[in-house]
């Protein structure tokens, strides 16, 4: 420290001495002619001498004193100068213990007993510890403890509180639009006119989420609901236009968000034209679907024709030809969104009336028939084909009926010839008739028809004796009862014998 005209200075500048050594330094001053060698004052034990009137060396010995100075003063012609030094005292890291403490739990305590070092050192303490949610807000401490009690104090300093702040916010908030999570590209489609319902929401999460839906940067006023998810209903547009939607969530410190780009579109129905409306079965129909001028971009079409795909989603116009077949009898021009999951909301239809040639083969016409005469049959031969076949049957001079019901004769019988006719041409099938009949023996029939007519009248007559003699008894039965009756006389035997169970009483 300068001092009048001269200064004073201590080698080394700080003096740093471990609790209970000694410690060596000299003060020297830069007057040429000092009256007389320096004075040291201190609390400490020490020893000096003076090599030279400007320099004076000094040893502290066995230093216990936690608190001292130490000052070197000088004396010259010009006047007097003085330095001065506070004497750090520090203790081996071996007496030191750090203990780390999460609110009143201690979760890691740290010695340095196999330190052999004696100079100063600096000590880094590391604990990994797997947090849990009830650990949230507790206090993280530090404390050190250096032990001197042999030769000094017990000192201890715990570092200031510092709060545990825990969350758990595994995966990015959810956007949902009608109950469905967003497709991966992040976008939606809209017509004008469509209402767009969105929810923005996270999953298990600690602590509170706070979750805000903004559209264009503009926040959203939710509908009523719970801390992880709010919800916005009826947003929608009646011009197209492109608009950017935000569903943020921040738990603890973390934020993450969930983007997305609305696209609203003008969606007209699309157009679908063929070259004929009325085509030959295996012929080519040419066409085209198209959406009227004037449509938003992105809109694609498709074209089908029932239940195949006959031109897969493009962007308008689309054409194609078709080859007919019987089946084909609709085409229809689809238009949908993009996106992913989208359905078709606007088609238009064209109805093919496939004209095709008669045709028939054996199911349709059975080769053969076998009636009995006098059987009422039904002769079935049908064509397919578009218009509907006409099927007629001639043969042996003869037009048998086709497909409704008559009684056969053995005129029937014979080869017939089954055609099939419409606009588009005619084919036929060879049909074989066989009626099977038997001539009858009238003498025979006619013995027979005597035998029982007499077997009949003669077991009416027998009937008709017996019925007789039995009316002839029951009145002789019924005239002794009523004489009976008028003495006074009747018994059971009477009763009985008017009901039947008297002896002889039976026919």
């Amino acid at each position: 420290t300068p001092c009048s005209a001269f200064e004073v200075t201590l080698e080394p500048p700080v003096l740093l001495v471990q609790y209970g050594r000694s410690l060596n330094f000299s003060c020297s001053t830069a007057c040429t002619d000092p009256l007389t060698p320096g004075r040291v004052e201190t609390a400490v034990r020490y020893n000096s001498h003076s090599p030279s009137n400007t320099v004076t060396e000094v040893t502290l010995l066995n230093v216990t004193a936690w608190n001292s100075t130490v000052q070197c003063y000088f004396n010259c012609s010009q006047g007097s100068g003085r330095a001065e030094a506070e004497l750090i005292v520090v203790s081996p890291v071996r007496n030191l213990t750090v203990t780390l403490r999460l609110g009143d739990s201690t979760l890691h305590t740290a010695t340095f007993q196999g330190h052999s070092q004696q100079q100063p050192e600096e000590v880094l303490v590391t604990h990994v510890v797997t947090v849990r949610r009830e650990d949230h807000g507790q206090n993280v401490t530090c404390q050190a403890m250096l032990d001197l009690q042999l030769h000094g104090p017990l000192l201890t300093t715990t570092s200031t509180a510092q709060v545990l702040d825990i969350y758990e916010f595994p995966e990015d908030p959810i956007l949902t639009t009608g109950g469905a999570p967003l497709e991966t590209t992040g976008e939606i489609h809209l017509e004008t006119g469509e209402e767009l319902n969105v929810t923005c929401s996270v999953g298990d999460v600690f602590p509170t989420a706070n979750v805000t839906l903004l559209l264009d940067r503009h926040p959203l006023q939710p509908l009523p609901g719970n801390s992880r998810s709010v919800a916005v209903r009826g947003l929608l547009w009646e011009h197209p236009e492109r608009h950017h939607l935000l569903c943020s969530a921040q738990v603890g410190p973390r934020k993450r968000t969930t983007e997305a780009v609305i696209y609203v579109y003008n969606f007209p129905p699309p157009q679908l034209r063929v070259s004929n409306r009325v085509p030959v079965v295996m012929s080519n129909v040419t066409g085209n679907c198209t959406l009227p001028y004037g449509h938003s971009e992105g809109i694609q079409l498709q074209v089908t024709v029932g239940q195949r795909q006959l031109v897969p989603w493009r962007y308008s116009p689309l054409f194609f030809t078709l080859t007919v077949t019987e089946n084909d009898t609709e085409l229809r021009c689809e238009a949908k969104l993009p996106g992913e999951g989208r359905i078709p909301t606007r088609s238009d239809v064209v109805t093919l009336s496939v004209t095709t040639p008669p045709r028939m083969d054996a199911n349709d016409c059975p080769p053969s028939y076998k009636w009995t005469e006098g059987q009422e049959v039904t002769l079935r031969c049908h064509a397919r084909g578009r218009p509907r076949p006409v099927v007629t049957c001639h043969g042996n001079g003869t037009t048998i009926p086709v497909g409704r019901p008559y009684i056969v004769t053995r005129n029937y019988s014979g080869t017939y010839w089954c055609s099939a006719t419409n606009v588009l041409g005619t084919t036929g099938r060879s049909v074989v008739v066989t009626v099977e009949y038997w001539d009858v023996n009238v003498g025979a029939v006619v013995a027979v028809a005597v035998v029982l007519a007499a077997a009949a009248v003669g077991g009416a007559v027998t009937y008709r004796v017996y019925y007789h003699k039995k009316k002839i008894r029951q009145y002789k039965l019924q005239k002794e009862q009523q004489r009976l009756l008028a003495m006074g006389q009747l018994t059971e035997a009477a009763t009985a014998a008017q009901n039947g169970s008297a002896p002889g009483s039976q026919p």
